[in-house]
């Protein structure tokens, strides 16, 4: 027996995205004659026939889900939400997108309209002044997945990472090649994130014998990585630890404006990896958090409650240290050679 065709499958025959061949399949008058008869002849050329979970999602009062994110400049949100897409697409969905610039306010304005809109679920990166609104929506019946933040004290699901055990094992490479002046970029204490990457870090410098830590506290911006970079090396830091990418692209930028010795007088570790942090000269370590991955667990615990399936209420992903070149020296044989 032949392979039953995908609605995929029906998308590209027909030249639209998935989503489009869902609305069209489901009479949306919002789909032209002449794309809605394209589509059901490519679905009749092929034998499609709905699978029963793809139409419980359709079944949904929308095919629309809401996402909110600080940045789409931020690579990694960008990134995020490009997984996030993709997936919904594959699911026959349409993702409206909010950006909200790490401001409460503004973040309280998109999750209003999404209600409005009455979308089948939204994923949001929540801040904690935003609690009150989650819980309105929550007690409306909106369906929510928190994704790379959590509000604590509310019962909705959510997909984030751990970085933790790789700042440990950042500031224990550093401290083996010699540095014991080690400065930290937080970012705000506004986010689930900023706390327990900062906590991850005091949790670092404590177990590590014979190293200082230097913290400044910034946000999530390369501004705040710029001025954290520079207030750090004033404090005599040999070796900064980035709290998040747009704060490593700042402190990276500060170590090229005032040719700073990348690999040989300072130790750059930052967050999030890129292509850009690759390409350097001077190639970056970063405490990778595997995006992809983020973005398409997201996807799959909204999907599964707009089903009105169980959905496992918190998940924790692991993150990893790439050791490269901008750390990966002895700054102690370094000191002693000049």
């Amino acid at each position: 027996m032949a392979a039953r065709a995908t609605l995929r499958e029906v998308a590209l025959d027909a030249g639209v995205s998935p989503s489009t061949v869902s609305r069209a399949l489901a009479g949306n008058p919002a789909i032209s004659k002449q794309t809605r008869d394209r589509v059901f002849h490519s679905a009749a050329k092929l034998n499609y026939v709905p699978n029963l979970q793809a139409r419980g999602l359709r079944s949904a009062a929308s095919t629309a889900v809401g996402l909110t994110i600080p940045s789409l400049v931020n690579p990694f949100f960008a990134q995020m939400a490009a997984s996030i897409q993709q997936a919904a697409d594959t699911d026959g969905f349409s993702v409206m997108i909010a950006t909200t610039n790490e401001d409460a306010g503004q973040l309280d304005a998109a999750l209003q309209t999404f209600s409005g809109q009455q979308l089948a679920g939204a994923i949001i990166v929540p801040s904690m002044h935003s609690a009150p609104m989650v819980q309105s929506l929550l007690d409306r019946g909106q369906k929510i997945v928190q994704v790379d933040r959590v509000l604590p004290g509310l019962e909705v699901p959510s997909v984030i990472t751990d970085a933790r055990p790789s700042i440990r094992k950042a500031v224990q490479h550093l401290k083996d090649n010699g540095h014991t002046q080690i400065g930290y970029i937080a970012g705000p204490s506004s986010t689930s994130t900023g706390l327990q990457r900062l906590e991850g870090f005091h949790e670092a410098i404590r177990e590590t014998k014979e190293t200082n830590g230097l913290i400044f506290r910034g946000g999530y911006s390369s501004a705040e990585g710029f001025a954290g970079a520079a207030d750090l090396l004033k404090r005599g830091a040999s070796a900064i630890i980035a709290g998040d990418s747009m704060m490593t692209v700042g402190a990276l930028q500060y170590v090229l404006d005032h040719k700073i010795g990348l690999g040989e007088d300072l130790a750059l570790v930052g967050f999030d990896d890129q292509p850009a942090f690759q390409m350097q000269p001077v190639p970056l370590t970063v405490i990778e958090q595997h995006v992809e991955d983020v973005g398409r667990r997201a996807w799959e615990k909204i999907a599964a409650l707009i089903r009105g399936e169980p959905t496992s209420q918190h998940e924790v992903l692991p993150t990893t240290l790439t050791i490269r070149e901008s750390s990966n020296f002895n700054f102690t044989s370094r000191r002693c050679s000049r």
